[in-house]
């Protein structure tokens, strides 16, 4: 009971504490239905925090007790959490790009769904049948005529329930579905009067109940409706009912829909002004639950990219198409207060996008709130008056760049007029000659004049008066090193330092020590464990790393092969103050942060454990460490989600920044790497962005004419 409770207020973590806790005192227990139903529920508080691996294996034992306690009602309701656990799977085989496993996943998923619906009659089987429908018109299965022929089942069994939330829920979804099938498909069928029935039924029943929340669901679906026959009028006025019902509930999952929907529809008519407001409002709603939504369950979590990232996108498009772009020719600025406002509305809306970004990476929120963090115009306006901020953002029709020079109040901005596809297609084309070593010139030079040429030109950036560049950077710009765009003349590395960050605040960006304080624990493994040997070899090089760094002046303490475990890095960082980690080992960063990890001699060390181990020092509030090095690791298929590991690792160790490399280059490179960097650290007047810089270009000496292997190391965070 205290589990359904939580779960009510959707507070999933402490379901899954709660009935973790349940498993263990029913484990010694004879089978029952009290020990199936705890298992059922465990496996799905498991699914709903990202563990699915676990989910299966207590969501397959519910069963097994179910199936020989001869429970019918028990084995369709395991079977149906079974069908919802493969839904999740097909989501995270279809993110990973792995199209046979995300079909395998969905295949398996309906026949949970209908085995569920043969063993059930009643409210389990209208579920089981409803799920099958929100599958098959997911946009990925895109199975649109098997649906329809499906439909009037789904219709005509929920026409049986009694009025009732579920019901409503029921015909509210079914709705939707039919919504998407009607607007992926050339023929519109089922009617959109049709639908409109289905909601009409809903919408009696929510009446009847005196149901605020599914009033609100019912007439914002309306809206919805009739926004694809363009009924602007009637949208607006039932979205604004919806809102009416929903604010006084707080009702927030809601409210922020129901202002997207506004939003949109002001925009269509070309009410600007008001659709910014309206748009704004979803922003706000949004950032004010965005920690809940991450952790929520995945059967009523918001897809980020389906309906969380277009608002970010769209607000920031709307915005930005309002303010006049910065014109060298005719001298103009955007520097009207309202003009201003607009731009920093827009910037600040980037930023909000990367942070939730990397939340939905998580699963979790992943920011930091601290008395060291600084706004980032503080940072360059006072902190270190030779640094530019680039903000990116990829719209639809165009890839948009905010700038900021130190000590300057107004922002300006430009755009290149290149549609998305063909801005995609160009990152991805530069990426692939990076990585595999070919003639990167067209593609560099390219990328360098949508993002830094009419700045250039316009003398706002200059070497003379900017020393670093730092970008925030947007999709697929991830993927690449800033330092290897091109000017025609030399590469940007020859020119600026480069640093990367996530938003509008850093962590105060405070120089390094000078090296004979700046302590350092590092750590290398030759060999993987035997578990991993048959996917990663040896890296042969990795201690003459670890010689590299003990010969500098900084003190050093080393975790050598099979000294280096979770454990004894874990007593290191409790035992110790280190301003530098320097991790040389096998790793991967993940498009999630259960395939996001790095190798030491007893297992995989997952993200949230190296986060585990660094925050027992954080927490005692005695850590200063200033930098994470990761050395050998690699992103996994080169997907932008996969570079937030980087980031999200920074955040996690509590280090103020962190280096690590956007593809896999061999630990010889590495080792020329280190040789280069350590040598730079806590020198004086040299940042640790100017350091990188100086490393990069002692590999650029080896290697003129091929970034492949100088250009994929990269600086995540306080650059100084």
């Amino acid at each position: 009971h205290q589990a359904q409770a939580q779960q009510s207020q959707g507070l999933y973590q402490q379901v899954f504490r709660t009935l973790r806790d349940l498993q263990a005192e029913v484990a010694a227990q004879s089978d029952s239905a009290l020990k199936t139903k705890i298992l059922r529920k465990l496996g799905d508080s498991l699914r709903a925090i990202g563990e699915l691996e676990k989910a299966g294996t207590a969501l397959q034992e519910s069963l097994a007790i179910a199936q020989a306690l001869d429970h019918p009602s028990l084995v369709a309701a395991t079977t149906l959490s079974l069908g919802n656990l493969e839904q999740g799977r097909f989501k995270v085989a279809f993110e990973q790009i792995s199209s046979a496993a995300a079909l395998r996943h969905a295949q398996q998923s309906l026949a949970y769904y209908q085995e569920a619906a043969s063993l059930d009659d009643g409210v389990l089987g209208i579920q089981a049948r409803l799920n099958v429908m929100q599958l098959l018109t997911n946009p990925i299965v895109a199975q649109w005529d098997t649906a329809i022929r499906f439909y009037p089942t789904v219709r005509d069994r929920l026409a049986e329930l009694p009025p009732g939330r579920t019901a409503i829920y029921g015909y509210v979804g079914l709705a939707e579905n039919l919504i998407t099938v009607n607007t992926e498909r050339d023929v519109i069928d089922p009617s959109w009067s049709e639908i409109g029935a289905l909601l009409a039924t809903a919408q009696a029943q929510a009446e009847t109940l005196g149901d605020a929340r599914a009033q609100s669901l019912v007439l914002g679906t309306l809206a919805h409706l009739y926004e694809q026959t363009d009924q602007y009028s009637d949208t607006v006025a039932l979205a604004q009912q919806a809102l009416a019902l929903a604010k006084p509930i707080q009702a927030d999952d809601l409210n922020y829909r129901w202002y997207w929907q506004l939003g949109r529809s002001y925009q269509a008519q070309g009410q600007t002004e008001p659709a910014i407001q309206a748009y704004t409002e979803a922003f706000n709603t949004l950032d004010t639950i965005r920690n809940n939504l991450v952790t929520t369950n995945p059967d009523v979590r918001f897809s980020f990219r389906d309906t969380i990232e277009p608002i970010y996108r769209e607000l920031a498009s709307l915005l930005l198409t309002t303010v006049p772009e910065f014109s060298m020719s005719a001298n103009l600025k955007a520097d009207t207060p309202q003009n201003q406002a607009y731009l920093r509305q827009a910037r600040d809306v980037i930023e909000a996008l990367q942070v939730a970004e990397l939340d939905d990476y998580f699963q979790a929120p992943c920011t930091e709130v601290g008395r060291d963090r600084v706004s980032i115009d503080e940072a360059v306006d006072k902190t270190d008056t030779t640094a530019a901020v680039l903000y990116t953002a990829m719209l639809g029709d165009r890839l948009e760049v905010i700038l900021k020079v130190p000590q300057q109040s107004d922002l300006v901005h430009y755009s290149a007029p290149a549609p998305r596809p063909r801005v995609d297609e160009t990152f991805t084309q530069f990426r692939t000659a990076l990585v595999t070593g070919a003639n990167t010139f067209q593609y560099s030079r390219q990328v360098y004049d949508w993002l830094l040429k009419p700045a250039v030109d316009a003398g706002l950036v200059s070497p003379d008066r900017i020393k670093t560049l730092i970008f925030v950077l947007d999709g697929k710009l991830r993927l690449l090193p800033m330092a290897a765009l091109h000017d025609g003349e030399s590469w940007l590395a020859e020119k600026y330092a480069v640093s990367l960050i996530l938003g509008l605040e850093v962590r105060d960006p405070q120089p390094l020590p000078a090296q004979e304080n700046l302590q350092i624990l590092a750590a290398s493994l030759t060999d993987p464990p035997p578990s991993e040997a048959s996917t990663y070899g040896p890296l042969p090089n990795v201690n003459k790393e670890l010689d590299t760094i003990e010969a500098t002046a900084a003190p050093t303490t080393l975790l050598r092969d099979e000294a280096f475990t979770a454990k004894a890095l874990g007593r290191q960082l409790r035992e110790s103050d280190y301003a530098v980690v320097h991790l040389a080992t096998h790793g991967e960063f993940g498009r999630n942060r259960q395939n996001t990890f790095i190798l030491a001699a007893d297992d995989r060390v997952d993200l949230d454990t190296l986060g585990t181990l660094f925050r027992q020092i954080e927490a005692e509030d005695t850590s200063r460490l200033e930098m994470l090095v990761l050395s050998a690791c690699k992103t996994a298929t080169g997907s932008s989600r996969e570079v937030l590991g980087i980031a999200g690792a920074a955040v996690r160790s509590g280090a103020k920044s962190a280096i690590a490399t956007l593809w896999s280059v061999d630990d010889l490179s590495s080792l020329q790497f280190t040789e280069a960097l350590y040598p730079q650290l806590g020198q004086p007047q040299a940042s640790r962005a100017e350091a990188l810089r100086q490393a990069q270009l002692s590999l650029l000496e080896q290697y003129p004419n091929n970034p492949r292997y100088w250009a994929p190391y990269v600086l995540v965070g306080s650059w100084r």
